[in-house]
């Protein structure tokens, strides 16, 4: 697995509840940090294969750090 980089997050309180309740789920996770991470890993992967970030936008993420 790649490097990782841990950054702190602001997240608004609604958001903080949605990810909870989906951390009692357990359907993408259980906790709030593994649910959070499910869903942006699942958006990036989703944003690659509907072509809005192509190899050069990902080299520029990752550029960025």
């Amino acid at each position: 697995m790649a490097d990782t980089e841990r950054r702190p997050v602001t997240l608004a309180v609604a958001t903080w509840r949605f990810l909870d309740q989906l951390s009692k789920q357990g359907t993408h996770g259980t906790s709030v940090p593994d649910v959070a991470k499910t869903l942006i890993e699942e958006g990036i992967r989703q944003a690659i294969k509907e072509g809005f970030l192509t190899g050069s936008s990902r080299a520029e993420l990752t550029s960025q750090r």
